[in-house]
């Protein structure tokens, strides 16, 4: 869209990709300056080129940290550990996920997201590296370390995409912008160990994070290239630093001394915003929808983690006595899950909250309108799903149950993301990046802890338990969800004042 676009905060539906045609007209929000150098006043190829790389940027940075997550039985041999010991990699590199991105977000403020994530690519190529050649029998600990740090800079894209997003669109557009970032953040969680695994399967372990070298590589050049500090202030244009146009001058400007292309600040003001997610996370609504994430989505977290060990357990363990592979092969079971969740979010994200908004509110936005989303995945396909795993795993039941369990689980758990996530920031819309770390830590809490007790739990309630167990567990943090559904906008104004920032009232349909 162009200057002269941005100065009608209106536009008409007809004929637009919001949705079928109508009457009415639909208000943008937030209004774009008159100024060519505001984000939403950029070309919508521009923008699509952005957030493309930034989706490149999540997928290689989830990607690595995950990618030796099947590969169990040369790590066993080699290290001379169990093959639950060496599931611990993965837990290292989800704490590392949860970790990175609160010491991140607050530099992005002073160096910029793009040059913050440029440098974090970087690193977690070096933490690929790092691991590959841990091949020695006494490199446990290094290579667990190393996983770690690939984690801790491999999540930084993802949790800094929130900031860019609001940045790049409109209320309207977010729903599907955040289901884009961060189904491909979540197909990198996926992707690296069925790609890891297919190649390492005939091959030395290793093998399976050299590969991901040359994707880090290419992500790199990739950032370079295309990515651009989107920080603007509408308010004062001569806040707004000036931005050196010789391609050369400006792609060094960013990346080797990104102060100078972003809102100047103070390292106070960093240390403000650093606490910031802190203060978030114990706002109420933070914690209602944290536990409904940590609950819900911890559960995939903890089957797929685990799913590895299960499938390749000797059969007279209880296993499915699967090679390396198969397990890879199994893992398509995912593949097809987020698939049709890229499909249902992209179809029902923004068009069900805006078809809420019209029919009872008279157009008017409220943040919870997002939440309704989530009735059939999180209520009905998550809690079936982690029963037919329970079910599967306690009777031995034909590994294509145990499939049909994974892709359901798949389904219920990764639909939840975007929308927990866009509803979180919208909640607090002045602090984008610090809401998504929150959310993120909620997320991956849970998962990155199992490996550690899900032994004994098997022990006390047998395997089939332990999962109908989660399956209730699932329920029951879906009322978490109608709470907010129910009375959201009371529990949003409880938090602290100089956090309270939303969208809700704003007339999205005239």
């Amino acid at each position: 869209m162009d200057v002269k676009e941005a100065k009608d905060v209106k536009t008409p539906r007809a004929g637009t990709s919001d949705g079928p045609i109508h009457e009415e007209h639909l208000v943008l929000i937030p209004q774009p300056s008159t100024h060519p150098r505001d984000p939403l006043n950029w070309s919508l190829r521009r923008k699509y080129l952005i957030a493309g790389v930034l989706c490149l940027a999540s997928f290689s940075g989830a990607v690595a940290p995950l990618s030796g997550q099947l590969n169990l039985a040369d790590q066993e041999a080699l290290y001379d550990k169990s093959k639950l010991q060496e599931s611990y990699a993965n837990s290292a590199a989800l704490a590392g996920m949860a970790a990175g991105p609160f010491f991140f977000a607050p530099l992005s403020h002073i160096f910029g997201r793009s040059s913050v994530i440029f440098w974090c690519i970087l690193c977690t190529l070096i933490c690929q590296v790092w691991a590959a050649v841990m091949t020695h029998h006494d490199d446990y600990i290094p290579f667990i370390i190393s996983r770690l740090f690939a984690g801790f800079f491999g999540a930084v894209p993802t949790v800094l995409g929130p900031r860019i997003v609001t940045d790049l669109f409109y209320l309207h557009q977010r729903g599907r912008a955040f289901t884009v970032l961060h189904m491909a953040f979540l197909f990198g969680t996926i992707a690296g160990p069925t790609f890891s695994g297919f190649i390492s399967a005939n091959a030395f372990f290793p093998v399976e994070f050299w590969w991901t070298v040359g994707l880090l590589g290419f992500t790199l050049i990739c950032c370079f290239c295309f990515l651009e500090e989107t920080g603007f202030d509408r308010v004062n244009f001569d806040r707004n630093p000036d931005i050196p146009q010789n391609i050369v001058a400006n792609r060094l400007a960013t990346f080797f001394f990104g102060s100078r292309v972003v809102l100047p600040t103070t390292w106070k003001e960093t240390a403000r915003i650093g606490v910031t997610p802190f203060l978030i996370g114990i706002c109420p609504v933070t914690i209602i929808m944290g536990t409904f994430t940590l609950i819900s989505f911890g559960f995939y977290v903890g089957v797929n983690a685990l799913t590895p060990v299960w499938l390749q357990k000797p059969t007279s363990e209880g296993g499915y006595g699967f090679s390396l592979k198969q397990n890879a092969a199994f893992t398509f079971c995912h593949w097809i899950g987020i698939i049709i969740v890229q499909f249902y979010g992209h179809w029902l994200n923004d068009r069900l909250p805006l078809a809420l908004a019209r029919r009872f509110n008279n157009g008017a936005w409220k943040p919870e309108y997002r939440l309704h989303v989530l009735w059939l995945p999180s209520l009905v396909l998550n809690p079936i799903g982690l029963g037919i795993f329970g079910a599967a795993l306690q009777y031995h039941l034909h590994y294509m149950v145990l499939a049909l369990a994974v892709f359901l689980v798949t389904i219920g758990s990764l639909a939840s993301v975007p929308v927990t996530v866009n509803y979180i920031v919208e909640s607090f819309t002045h602090y984008p990046a610090e809401a998504g770390i929150v959310i993120g830590a909620y997320r991956i809490v849970y998962g990155l802890t199992i490996s550690f007790y899900i032994n004994p739990w098997v022990e006390a309630v047998d395997v089939g338990w332990v999962y109908g167990m989660m399956a209730f567990f699932a329920i029951f943090s879906f009322f978490f969800v109608m709470l907010l559904m129910w009375k959201g906008h009371a529990i949003r104004g409880i938090q602290f004042a100089h956090l309270a920032s939303s969208e809700e009232g704003e007339k999205l349909v005239e």
